[in-house]
């Protein structure tokens, strides 16, 4: 632990020898085309299935009538609010966006599927479409969903902490009132989604393979869905192009492939093309915010008011609609102390694609939205924003540091850190002093350049408990069977550094496994930056547990005491203080097995700088540079840490600057193809210097056992607001440039109207 061990994942991806899930191939295997609703929002009239089944080839054409009327449950923070309008793996009588599944095409090849899913005729009779989160809250829209328990607001979250906002407020030397809005984005992986099934005809086990970062819950609900115990289905995760929160959620192809592979006895295959992904998969960001500040004359702040409507899309898909509110509750507060707040969040249904979740959900918006007010009041005392943050961080003594945020949600607990000593490095490390100087000479000579900074709280490790278990091999090696999954975050090397410290043997004798349900019993698997901080808790109670199994074996063989026995370097239990003597762990029949419960999440400090030069002829925005400070309590592999966080950084540049879902009036999605969703390049990617602080934990009671803190998503949560607080200062007869990302030029333009 500790060293920059190159990645143990890159060997197969770099030669070609790996397995992705289009590459998985079965014998006798049928394809799937999905047929998808070209109408935001209507009554389906009638599907004709006639001239697609007559095209040869076609096995079998599927509507919602033809399959069990199930729905697909929530999976986080479920709700009764949420259950209503759950979505159903095909639309049966009401579409609600354009791009839902009506019907599925099972043919030979899979061109033939794509041609006849072209024949499927499918009438809508259109509905008026509600686009826009605003109006589809207000009391008197027209509910998307009949069964809706509070039309389309659905999971209204309330928050109150410390004194009365309305009195602070009043009180307040200085308020600043501002409407602001994040983009509807999605994550968009390199590789798109795609499902293998196949059940085998003699003991009727069902193996589904597919990239899913939560294998154990997906097996469980599919399961429930098929009316088959979990024992009967096996899931297997190949190499996987990219997660970052959307890939391997639970969606309605997830049931759609397996149950079509069940009732042909066939193995059935599915991979979505870059439009269909579009369309699918889970979107995120939209989210709108009417926030209130106040700030004393000296600085301090006083309090903030609140209120966010997240534009959920027609569903509530796994993530459920009560996550997103849940973490603005505990994430608009940041690093600060504040004598009060208010913050009122909820989910909205509209026309759209379902939302879910994308690297750092709710921290990111959060963060853009105090980040860029506290820069507005900045602005407007005239003071750096840099110490106005300064002032007001939560202080070392007084962690552990709780914010109540009343019954809604936990209270937040700071306990670990310095967040002074975060926010003074990124300063330190940036030369902020020296830079403030050459941005002032650059400004004289004409240029519209600037320097934003945000800070804000990463929190990580979701997801109560992981499982562990150690096998000692006839060959030496040990092997960790774990229930987290790899989305391409370095997890498996990580993980196995923590297993050759703790069993003191070469990496190479050691390797972890993580791909097969059959192999681990159970998990939560990997999002939340959590595969590192509860898998590797589950890997080091694992390996306890296997010492003292082992030691009990070996006291037993050779009739001494077990205090007399250690754990010796290579596997070895032996005599203490003969060093020629021992049995490998493999002769002594035994392994390790542990549940490492973790119930709280834990909350970890990062600030970001950025330095951007506006053009003043066409408002093009270039990031010239970013600098990241994020504690992550302790680097098990530095160099993954730097990738990862850098990885999140350039993603926040896409969301700042680049990357937005736009519909038309009719609902229709204006972005289907690369060619429309822009995405950073290399070009656009600015140089990017991350320190990641190794700082201490201050609760004994809730300190990791390795002192590692999340960092996956740390790069990405600053980033819209440091982007957008730089846009705002190099525009300063601008002052409320950068309230709505992303910051295009059009937008900037429009600013100077």
């Amino acid at each position: 632990m500790g060293r920059d061990v190159p990645r143990l994942e890159d060997g197969p991806l770099l030669t070609g020898a790996s397995c992705f899930v289009d590459d998985v191939d079965r014998p006798g295997q049928v394809h799937v085309r999905i047929v998808r609703s070209d109408i935001a929002h209507g009554r389906i009239a009638s599907i004709s299935k006639g001239a697609a089944l007559r095209r040869p080839g076609v096995i079998e054409v599927v509507t919602a009538h033809d399959i069990p009327a199930v729905r697909i449950p929530v999976r986080m923070m479920p709700s009764p609010e949420a259950v209503p309008v759950t979505q159903a793996p095909l639309a049966r009588e009401v579409v609600r966006y354009a791009g839902e599944p009506v019907a599925a095409v099972v043919a030979t090849d899979p061109y033939v599927a794509e041609d006849a899913a072209g024949e499927v005729d499918v009438v809508i009779e259109e509905l008026d479409p509600v686009l826009d989160a605003l109006d589809a809250s207000a009391p008197d829209a027209p509910a998307l969903h009949a069964d809706a328990l509070d039309g389309n607001v659905v999971n209204r979250l309330r928050a109150r902490h410390g004194g009365d906002v309305e009195r602070l407020l009043a009180e307040a030397d200085l308020v600043i009132r501002d409407r602001l809005r994040t983009p509807r984005q999605s994550a968009l992986p390199l590789e798109t989604r795609g499902l293998v099934a196949e059940r085998d005809p003699t003991t009727g086990r069902l193996t589904v393979w597919g990239p899913t970062k939560v294998k154990h819950f997906n097996r469980a609900l599919l399961a429930r869905l098929l009316e088959l115990s979990e024992r009967d289905i096996r899931f297997v995760e190949p190499d996987v192009g990219g997660g970052f929160g959307a890939r391997g959620e639970f969606y309605p192809e997830d049931f759609l492939v397996p149950w079509l592979a069940v009732k042909l006895g066939r193995a059935v295959k599915w991979v979505e093309d870059r439009r269909e992904h579009l369309l699918a998969i889970n979107h995120s960001r939209e989210t709108w915010c009417d926030f209130e500040l106040g700030v004393r004359a000296d600085g301090t702040f006083a309090c903030f008011r609140a209120r966010c409507l997240v534009d959920q899309g027609a569903y509530a898909r796994t993530h459920g609609t009560m996550l997103l509110p849940w973490i603005f509750l505990h994430h608009l507060p940041g690093p600060y102390m504040w004598e009060g707040f208010e913050i009122d969040a909820a989910s909205v249904l509209t026309n759209k694609t379902p939302s879910g979740t994308y690297r750092g959900p709710g921290q990111y918006e959060s963060a853009f939205f105090r980040e860029r007010m506290i820069d507005r009041a900045a602005t407007e005392l005239g003071t750096d924003p840099a110490r106005l943050r300064q002032r007001n961080l939560v202080r070392v003594e007084a962690m552990p540091y709780t914010i109540d945020v009343g019954d809604a949600a936990p209270p937040v607990v700071y306990d670990g850190g310095d967040f002074p000593r975060v926010l003074d490095t990124l300063l330190s490390r940036s030369s902020y002093e020296a830079l403030g100087g050459e941005v002032a000479r650059r400004r004289r000579s004409g240029d519209l350049v600037g320097i934003g900074i945000a800070a804000y709280v990463e929190e990580a490790a979701f997801g109560r408990y992981e499982h562990a278990r150690i096998v000692p091999r006839p060959d030496g090696r040990c092997v960790a069977y774990v229930g987290v999954a790899a989305l391409g975050q370095g997890v498996r090397t990580a993980l196995t550094q923590i297993l050759a410290d703790a069993l003191d043997m070469p990496i190479d004798r050691v390797e972890v496994s993580h791909r097969d349900t059959d192999l681990v019993p159970e998990g939560f698997g990997s999002y939340a930056s959590r595969a590192t901080v509860i898998g590797g808790g589950a890997v080091l109670g694992a390996v306890e547990d296997l010492k003292r199994n082992a030691i009990r074996a070996a006291a037993e063989r050779l009739e001494i005491s077990e205090r007399d026995l250690e754990l010796a370097p290579g596997g070895v239990v032996r005599p203490r203080g003969q060093p020629t003597l021992g049995i490998p762990l493999a002769e002594l029949d035994c392994d390790g097995t542990c549940r490492y419960d973790r119930p709280a999440p834990s909350f970890d400090m990062g600030a970001m700088l950025a330095l951007v030069a506006v053009d003043r002829h066409t408002g093009g925005v270039s990031v010239r540079r970013l600098v990241l400070c994020h504690d992550v309590g302790r680097a098990v592999n530095p160099q993954l840490v730097e990738g990862q966080l850098v990885g999140a950084a350039v993603q926040g540049v896409g969301g700042a600057l680049l990357e937005q879902l736009v519909y038309d009036p009719g609902g229709q999605p204006m972005v289907t193809s690369f060619m429309d969703y822009l995405m950073p390049t290399a070009t656009e990617a600015p140089p990017i210097e991350c320190f990641a602080l190794e700082l201490p934990h201050h609760d004994p009671q809730t300190e990791h056992p390795l002192r590692v803190k999340g960092c996956g998503e740390g790069g990405v949560i600053g980033a819209g607001a440091a982007i957008a607080n730089a846009v705002a200062d190099a525009l300063r007869e601008r002052p409320r440039a950068g309230l709505t990302l992303p910051i295009t030029p059009d937008a900037l333009l429009a600013t100077s109207e």
